[in-house]
C-alpha cells in the first residue's frame, strides 16, 4: 500500500464518519488490525536475527556472565581506588626531596660527584648551577656566572672541587667548590640561603651553542656544539688543541672514558661515534644502531657502551665487535633522555615522566619510578648508599624541579650479588637479549666505518634554524 493510498483511506474515513459512525468504526479496526500485522512481522523478524546471533557467537554464556559480573560498577571502583591508593604510596614513600623555587627553568642535567660522592650538582636553562648538599639537600653554591642556559655540568675525578658547565653562550666555565674557606663546614651546609659564585676560574669560548662537556683524564675537556663538532681544550693553556669533524647535525652529548683517551659524541643524525685520541688522526668508529637523534652514550667498563635515543631504545654495544649490532637492546616505549650508571644499574628518563632502572648484565628491569614529574624527565644521577643496597636517584625535569628519590628495594638484589662482572654475564655480540622486561630488541645491520678523519671539515652544510 503507497503513501497515496493510505492518505486516501484517511480521507475517506473522516469524510464517511461525517455520514455513517458504524462503517468509520469498521474501517478503523481493519486500520488498526494491519499496524498489528506489521508489528508482528518485525517481532519475528527480530527473533530470527536473536537465533542467528546466538548461533554464530562464539561466547560462552558462562563467560559472558562473569565478564559482566566483573564490569559491574560495585566491583570496578574498588579495584581502581587501590591503584590509586598504591600508587600514591609507592611515590610518597620513595621520594625524599623535591625542589622548590631553586631553579626557574627547565633543568638539563644533574649529576653526583665531589669527594666520597657528597654533592649534586644541576645544570639549568635559568643561567644557574647548583651544588646541593647531599647530607642536608640544601643548596650550598649558586654559580652564575654564564649568560646563557647551562645545558651540561660534570665534577671532575681527580680533583674533586673543580666543575665543568657547559652553555648555551658558547662558553665553558670551571669554577671551584669554595665552601669552607671562611666558614666551618656544618654551619655553611645548615644555611638556607646559598653562596653565589659568578667568576670562573677558566672560561673558554667556542664558536656555537655548546651542549655538552666532559673532561678527558685530567687536563683536558671535550665539548660537544652545535655547529656539528666537538672540541678538544688544554685546560692550562685554554687554547684548542683539535677539533673534530665528521657528524651531519648538531651534537647532543659527549662522554669521556675515565682512564683511556676514548671519546664518543652524539648526534642529532642519529648515530653516534666513537673517537680514538691515542693517535694524532684520532680515528673513529661509526654507530648507526638508532632510527632517531641520539640523545647521550656512556661507557661501561673498559671495551662497552650504551645509548639512548628518541626512538625509543636503550642498546649497549662492545666497540670490539666487527659489526655495529647492539649486544642487548632495551624498549622503552617511549624516547629516552641523558643516561645515568653505578654499580652495573642503568637509569632511564623518559619523556613519558617515567624512570626506569635496568640491570646492564642482563637487561632485566629493576625499578619503575612512574609519572615523577609534571612533565618529561630530561636526566637522573645515581648513587648508591654508603654500606647498604639503598639507592638516590636524582632526577631533573621540564617542569624546573630536582627529585631526589630514596630507593629503598630493587628487584633481585636480595642475595647482594648483583655487582657481577659484565665480563662474564653478557652475551655474545651476535645475539640480543629479548624478554618481558627488557623488550625487543632491535637494531640496524649496516657496517661499521672506521676512518681517520682530518682537521678541516668536508662539505660542512649550513646549521638548520636554531629552536
Amino acid at each position: 500500500m503507497t503513501d497515496l493510498d493510505q492518505s486516501s483511506n484517511i480521507s475517506n474515513i473522516c469524510l464517511s464518519s461525517l455520514e455513517n459512525p458504524f462503517v468509520s468504526k469498521i474501517r478503523h479496526r481493519q486500520l488498526l488490525s494491519q499496524i498489528e500485522k506489521e508489528f508482528d512481522g518485525l517481532l519475528l523478524e527480530n527473533i530470527t536475527l536473536r537465533k542467528e546471533l546466538k548461533q554464530s557467537s562464539s561466547i560462552n554464556n558462562n563467560v559472558y556472565e562473569t565478564t559482566i559480573n566483573k564490569l559491574r560498577a560495585v566491583n570496578i571502583f574498588p579495584m581502581i581506588r587501590n591503584r590509586i591508593i598504591l600508587r600514591r604510596r609507592n611515590q610518597s614513600s620513595d621520594l625524599l626531596f623535591s625542589s622548590n623555587n631553586h631553579h626557574r627553568d627547565v633543568i638539563w642535567d644533574v649529576q653526583v660527584g665531589g669527594f666520597d660522592n657528597q654533592y649534586f650538582v644541576s645544570a639549568s636553562a635559568d643561567k644557574t648551577s647548583i651544588i646541593w648538599s647531599r647530607k642536608t639537600l640544601r643548596p650550598l653554591i649558586q654559580y652564575q656566572g654564564h649568560y646563557g642556559s647551562v645545558n651540561s655540568c660534570r665534577f671532575q675525578c681527580f680533583d674533586h672541587d673543580l666543575v665543568l658547565t657547559a652553555s648555551g653562550d658558547h662558553e665553558l666555565h670551571i669554577w671551584k667548590l669554595s665552601l669552607y674557606d671562611n666558614k666551618d663546614e656544618q654551619q655553611q651546609e645548615n644555611e638556607m640561603t646559598p653562596l653565589i659564585l659568578r667568576n670562573p676560574i677558566l672560561a673558554l669560548r667556542g664558536d656555537d651553542v655548546l651542549s655538552c662537556a666532559d673532561w678527558l683524564q685530567r687536563d683536558q675537556i671535550v665539548s660537544a656544539s652545535w655547529n656539528r663538532s666537538a672540541t678538544i681544550w688544554q685546560v692550562e693553556t685554554g687554547s684548542s688543541l683539535r677539533t673534530l669533524y665528521g657528524h651531519n647535525a648538531e651534537l647532543t652529548h659527549v662522554s669521556c672514558h675515565q682512564t683511556k683517551p676514548f671519546v664518543i659524541t652524539s648526534s642529532h643524525d642519529g648515530t653516534f661515534r666513537l673517537w680514538d685520541c691515542r693517535t694524532s688522526s684520532h680515528s673513529v668508529q661509526i654507530f648507526n644502531g638508532h632510527t632517531k637523534t641520539v640523545n647521550s652514550t656512556l661507557f661501561i667498563g673498559d671495551v662497552h657502551f650504551v645509548s639512548s635515543s628518541d626512538d625509543g631504545f636503550v642498546h649497549m654495544w662492545d666497540f670490539r665487535s666487527t659489526n655495529s649490532s647492539p649486544i642487548l637492546s632495551l624498549e622503552c616505549i617511549s624516547p629516552c633522555n641523558r643516561l645515568s650508571i653505578s654499580n652495573d644499574i642503568l637509569a632511564v628518563p623518559l619523556d613519558n615522566r617515567d624512570i626506569h632502572l635496568y640491570s646492564i648484565i642482563n637487561g632485566k628491569k629493576l625499578y619503575v619510578q612512574r609519572q615523577a614529574h609534571k612533565r618529561s624527565v630530561q636526566c637522573t644521577a645515581f648513587v648508591q648508599c654508603t654500606n647498604s643496597m639503598e639507592f638516590l636517584l636524582v632526577s631533573g625535569s621540564l617542569d624546573c624541579h630536582m627529585h631526589v628519590w630514596h630507593i629503598k628495594k630493587l628487584k633481585g638484589t636480595n642475595n647482594n650479588k648483583l655487582m657481577k662482572s659484565i665480563e662474564e654475564s653478557i652475551v655474545p655480540s651476535s645475539e640480543i637479549i629479548k624478554n618481558e622486561n627488557s623488550g625487543e630488541g632491535q637494531y640496524n645491520k649496516k657496517p661499521t666505518k672506521r676512518i681517520s678523519l682530518s682537521e678541516k671539515p668536508n662539505n660542512i652544510n649550513s646549521m638548520m634554524e636554531k629552536r
